[in-house]
């Protein structure tokens, strides 16, 4: 502290102090307060340091220090009656929000000692944690209650973007959280546009106060990669008209299989054969093959070796068979895809692992947990606009790994010629294919559902000595790559600069403690792996 040094307010004076006795870890005690003076001195044995400050005469609404012994003659004891909980909670509160499971009392205790060397008792520490995360949800109340101006925001540095917010009113008149909808316009408009016109769904809960369901869409780019559409839980208008030409997968929520059939009749509703052997599983146990024959099935892109597939389950048991056909197969085999979207994934694997990949956000209240999300999204879209930047490839690095690993197939394939550019192309296990390279065909179907040469259409180019990538579709291509990623979403401001409506607060919806309950533990907001998955 400089001598007779000019502060604010008592408070300022207040926090210098103490910041003087975490630095010299002395025991410093406030011996003098009211109004217009406060004074300290040091409670260390024959110590004679003081200090005494009171309202200025100098400085007009301003406190000066009046008195001050500025040289301890004791030496540290490691206690510090100045640091009582509100004071440990103030230096803590901003690691708990971002933390609260690591920075737990004992936590606290640990780091109190190491940085400045005075003892806290742990009872102490629980207050303080306690005290801290009741600072944190007040916060949090009073950004709920600002959530219409959040969307007032992405409305404001977004434009032309879709947020929607539904409440209902309660018994005593105050408006209650219902469902909460986004979808940024450059997201909208970049999956349109460049993306493969196909979108995956997937819910999972919330892990805050508020407890509901996320439902998060995405779609893929020329990589194949995710890209986050939409998050939400309502029924909003992405343009769709009745989903004609698109294609949705998801799992087989039955609530979500009757809404997307209501709202978008002519959407292509592929099945997540994860979802479907899972239920199998349940039913028929760990049969030996049974998993192989599934996914066999699931794999067939014609319907030749689809009827294959299917006999051979029928053989090996008809319990699974019987079980297999009431799943609707045509819902989640290729050999029943519409063709156009390019996409031969038979699982929703990519949406799920966008799911894991917003934990931490999900952890967090709902209105920063909607800031995190589209914070991640925006810095998602940044980073793969610098890798596809430095791209110089003909089509994406997806494409190149997908040909590469044909190769071998393909130079083996015997190709015999007709007319109209159509080929006879016969691979090593002896089975013919019509290739046609002008309709861009093949007759085990792979390319027409892939976009991308099969093993037996690259044989054909291989022996004309044709690049393979010029009969790739457009979406794969690298200059649509690029536009994907050129533009991003604008960053949201800080809540202070969030512009204020007229409108009233809005309170949340919260499901109350219900004794009895199983303590939720860090093991139990992993998410489960499906009893079908890899470890």
């Amino acid at each position: 502290m400089v001598q007779n040094p000019v502060f604010i307010n008592g408070i300022a004076f207040k926090e210098a102090v103490l910041d003087h006795a975490l630095k010299t870890g002395r025991n410093i005690k406030q011996n003098r307060y009211d109004k217009a003076k406060i004074g300290f001195l040091c409670e260390g044995k024959g110590c004679s340091w003081r200090v005494y400050c009171s309202v200025s005469a100098k400085y007009p609404n301003k406190w000066q220090v009046k008195i001050m012994k500025k040289d301890h003659t004791c030496v540290p004891t490691g206690n510090c009656e100045m640091l009582k909980v509100p004071q440990i909670a103030r230096l803590f509160v901003d690691k708990i929000k971002e933390e609260p499971d690591y920075f737990m009392p004992m936590k606290i205790e640990e780091l109190v000692m190491e940085k400045w060397k005075i003892n806290v008792s742990r009872p102490q520490c629980q207050h303080v944690w306690t005290k801290a995360l009741r600072w944190i949800e007040r916060e949090y109340d009073k950004q709920f209650g600002r959530l219409r101006d959040y969307c007032a925001e992405i409305r404001s540095s977004n434009e032309n973007s879709s947020v929607e917010l539904d409440c209902v009113e309660n018994d005593d008149g105050i408006e209650v959280f219902k469902r909460f909808y986004v979808c940024f316009d450059i997201l909208r408009r970049s999956w349109k546009e460049t993306c493969m016109p196909l979108i995956g769904v997937d819910g999972c809960f919330l892990k805050s106060r508020m407890k509901g369901q996320l439902l998060v869409a995405l779609g893929r780019d020329a990589d194949n990669a995710i890209y986050p559409i939409a998050w939400a839980v309502i029924k909003v208008d992405l343009g769709l008209e009745e989903g004609e030409g698109y294609v949705m997968v998801s799992d087989r929520q039955k609530g979500l299989i009757a809404a997307v059939k209501r709202a978008l009749p002519q959407i292509e509703h592929r099945m997540c054969v994860r979802h479907i052997y899972g239920n199998l599983k349940k039913n028929h146990g760990k049969k030996p093959d049974m998993k192989l024959k599934i996914w066999n099935l699931a794999w067939s892109y014609n319907e030749a070796d689809y009827r294959a597939n299917l006999r051979d389950i029928e053989m090996y048991d008809q319990d699974v068979y019987d079980d297999v056909m009431k799943s609707k197969p045509e819902k989640w085999c290729r050999a029943f895809y519409k063709l156009g979207p390019y996409c031969e994934d038979v699982e929703n694997n990519s949406t799920e692992s966008f799911n894991n990949s917003i934990g931490k956000a999900r952890d967090k209240p709902f209105v920063p947990m909607l800031e995190t999300i589209a914070r991640l999204a925006m810095v998602r879209i940044a980073k793969r606009d610098v890798i596809c930047s430095s791209h110089e490839g003909l089509c994406t690095p997806y494409v190149i790994e997908m040909l590469e690993s044909l190769h071998k197939k393909a130079s083996e394939s015997m190709v015999r010629p007709s007319t109209n550019q159509t080929y006879e192309s016969t691979t090593s296990n002896g089975c013919a294919h019509r290739v046609s390279l002008a309709s861009r065909t093949c007759s085990c179907r792979r390319w027409e559902i892939t976009g991308i040469s099969c093993e037996h259409a690259y044989g054909v180019m291989l022996s004309k000595g044709l690049e393979a990538q010029d009969y790739v579709v457009h979406w794969f291509k690298t200059p649509i790559w690029r536009r994907t990623y050129a533009e991003g979403i604008v960053p949201l401001r800080g809540a202070k600069f969030w512009p204020v409506g007229p409108e009233p607060s809005i309170i949340e919806h919260v499901i109350p403690y219900q004794p009895g309950c199983k303590k939720v533990t860090k093991t139990d907001k992993k998410r489960k792996r499906g009893v079908n998955e890899s470890p």
